[in-house]
């Protein structure tokens, strides 16, 4: 049995469709292996979860996916009600959209989704001893098919000893601080992170339906780690607590949670065509100066409260139209995850 700096080892994770879960499971077999004492928790129902009185030489992980190059919104709210500690000792694993290109590995981006739980959790108190991302596959359906189960399983098995390196330096006591090799671009995407916190992934939670080959089966709402999945109509309906985590469409197994294109560039038009409609009205109505910076800021937030219900106010109109099954189907021909060859991401080892 080989020694560790740590006695105790808690790993807080969330996990979509399996990435940030595995990632979590390989840090704990390693931390078993040296005699540490163990407890991995997932935080699908953080309501439910109580914090214990953490023992004196206790290390405590997170482990999320990056969700608009941040960490997960749920994760975030999450650690913003972790009980305040001195001298606490954490370490932050995100995973990012890996993808391969023949025989290169090709990385993907974190943005803040490592600086903000950090900095969150410095105020509280805790020291972070190191950060690390791992590109496990892509499950990003909406934007590609799934990955081929040839690319998949090549992924995993160049991240696992990667994620085992990593759990074993910190538990020697070293510092690991690899995420900030790719800090200058992720502090260029940070503005993208901001506006996907404030307003981007509400306008996702309106893309996605049940189409016609939905059977009922509840899986969905049943699983869902945000509870953002109801019944409306007898149909599936997502709310805009939504993270787009991707579990709905990767696991649904009729394959019938799609989403919607064509109606997402509709809501997009309509968005942007509303807007500046309201806009131009207020200039030609006050004579105000475009250039004016109080009036840019105004545009701005606007903006962002607009994508918020606009694109609500129409789901809501196109999800009682869809009880018409033409319009069902209409609506799904404009998916492209509808396509026979659009893969769902079948995370290894899962029928």
């Amino acid at each position: 049995m080989i020694n560790s700096k740590w006695d105790s080892l808690y790993i807080y994770y969330i996990s979509g469709t399996g990435n940030a879960r595995i990632s979590s499971e390989w840090i704990i077999e390693e931390a078993a292996c040296r005699g540490m004492k163990t407890k991995l928790i997932s935080i699908d129902k953080p309501h439910e979860i109580t914090f214990p009185g953490f023992e004196e030489n206790s290390l405590i992980g997170f482990a999320f996916p990056t969700h608009g190059f941040n960490a997960a919104p749920i994760m975030l709210r999450f650690i913003a009600g972790f009980p305040k500690k001195t001298g606490k000792h954490i370490f932050i694993l995100n995973t990012r959209a890996g993808m391969k290109l023949y025989k290169i590995f090709l990385p993907g981006l974190s943005g803040v989704a490592e600086l903000m739980p950090a900095f969150l959790m410095f105020i509280k108190g805790y020291r972070c001893i190191g950060f690390r991302p791992v590109d496990l596959p892509s499950n990003w359906i909406p934007l590609h098919p799934g990955l081929r189960q040839k690319i998949v399983l090549s992924i995993f098995r160049r991240c696992e000893p990667i994620v085992r390196k990593f759990a074993n330096r910190i538990f020697d006591g070293e510092k690991v601080y690899r995420g900030l090799l790719s800090l200058p671009v992720d502090i260029l995407i940070s503005p993208v992170a901001l506006g996907y916190y404030i307003g981007g992934r509400f306008f996702l939670s309106k893309t996605f339906i049940a189409s016609s080959k939905c059977n009922d089966c509840g899986l969905c709402i049943k699983e869902c780690p945000t509870q953002s999945i109801k019944l409306v109509s007898g149909r599936p309906y997502w709310k805009l607590t939504c993270e787009s985590c991707m579990r709905c469409l990767n696991r649904c197994p009729q394959k019938a949670i799609e989403t919607t294109h064509g109606m997402a560039f509709l809501f997009w038009l309509a968005y942007s065509t509303f807007n500046a409609w309201i806009f131009m009205l207020i200039i030609k109505s006050t004579g105000i100066n475009p250039e004016n910076l109080i009036w840019r800021l105004f545009t701005l937030i606007a903006g962002f409260i607009s994508l918020i219900f606009i694109p609500a106010m129409l789901y809501r109109l196109l999800h009682l139209a869809m009880g018409n099954r033409l319009i069902r189907d209409a609506i799904r021909f404009t998916s492209l995850t509808a396509l026979g060859f659009w893969r769902r991401y079948r995370f290894p080892g899962r029928k």
